[in-house]
Formats: C-alpha cells, structure tokens, sequence
C-alpha cells in the first residue's frame, strides 16, 4: 500500500470496526489473540464455540433485524 493511503485506510478500518457489534469484536479480538498460540484445530474450536456464543446474543437478533430492515443496528452489547 502506498504510503500517502496508509492513514485513510487505516481509519476506514476503525470506522468499521466501531460501527460493529461490540461483542463480536470482543470475539473476534479473543479468537486472534489466543488462535495465534494454539494449534490451528483447536482455534478452529474456539472460533466456532465463540460463533455458537454470539449467535444466542440479543445483538445477534438486532443484526440480523437491522439488516433486513435495512437500517443500522442499534447494539446492546448483550
């Protein structure tokens, strides 16, 4: 990447990252630190009992709700 984007893309990336589900990014944070120092089965493990976690989430519902509705959601981080 040419270093004139670096900063542009760069906060592209964090808007996105905040206009996320707080409880995914937490997710996804956790499986990337921890995936990097186990095996690759057993962080294939973590990532889908995470997944099986967030998906039982009121965020979960108000996503997926919000997409439908083509709306932006309004997370509750529970």
């Amino acid at each position: 990447m040419p270093l004139p984007d670096l900063m542009t893309t760069a906060e592209e990336m964090a808007r996105k990252i905040l206009e996320a589900g707080p409880l995914a990014v937490r997710a996804i944070k956790q499986a990337a630190i921890k995936g990097l120092s186990m095996p690759l089965d057993d962080g294939l493990r973590l990532e889908s009992n995470l997944f099986r976690l967030l998906a039982m989430t009121e965020d979960s519902v108000e996503g997926t709700r919000a997409f439908a509705e083509k709306r932006p959601p309004e997370w509750k981080a529970r």
